[in-house]
C-alpha cells in the first residue's frame, strides 16, 4: 500500500521548527536559521522516482536531506562547534520526521545506515 501511495504522492513537506532552547539560539544568531526565526517549508517532489528500486529510494533520501539542511538555514562557521552542533541537531531531528513522513521501509533503513555512519 505504501508503495503505490508513495509513488502517487508528489511531495513531502518538511517542516523545522524552533522547539528547543538551542534552535532558538540559532534563529537568535543569524547565521544557522532565517533572521524571523522561522524556518520555512521545504517541497521535496518525487512523484519522478520509482520508490520500488533502490536507486529511487536513494535518490529520494538525498532529496530529503538536501531539504532538512535548507528548512535548518545556513550551516554556521566551522569554527562555531556549538552553533554548528545545534544546526546539525536541527537537520538530523528535520530529517528523522520527513523520512518518518514518507513511510517508505527502504528509506527509512538507508536513514538509519547514513545515521550510524554519522555516529561512528
Amino acid at each position: 500500500m505504501h508503495a503505490i501511495t508513495q509513488k502517487t504522492r508528489t511531495l513531502v513537506t518538511i517542516v523545522a521548527f524552533a522547539a528547543t532552547a538551542g534552535f532558538a539560539a540559532i534563529a537568535q544568531a543569524g547565521d544557522a536559521a532565517p533572521a524571523t526565526g522561522r524556518y520555512e517549508d521545504v517541497v521535496v517532489s518525487y512523484s519522478d522516482l520509482d520508490l520500488n528500486s533502490t536507486a529511487g529510494n536513494k535518490v529520494l533520501y538525498a532529496r530529503l536531506e538536501l531539504a532538512a539542511e535548507k528548512a535548518c538555514g545556513n550551516a554556521p562557521a566551522t569554527r562555531d562547534l556549538e552553533r554548528k552542533a545545534q544546526y546539525r541537531s536541527c537537520v538530523q531531528s528535520t530529517l528523522n520526521r520527513a523520512v518518518d513522513k514518507v513511510g517508505s521501509h527502504e528509506v527509512q533503513a538507508l536513514h538509519q545506515t547514513n545515521a550510524a555512519h554519522r555516529a561512528g
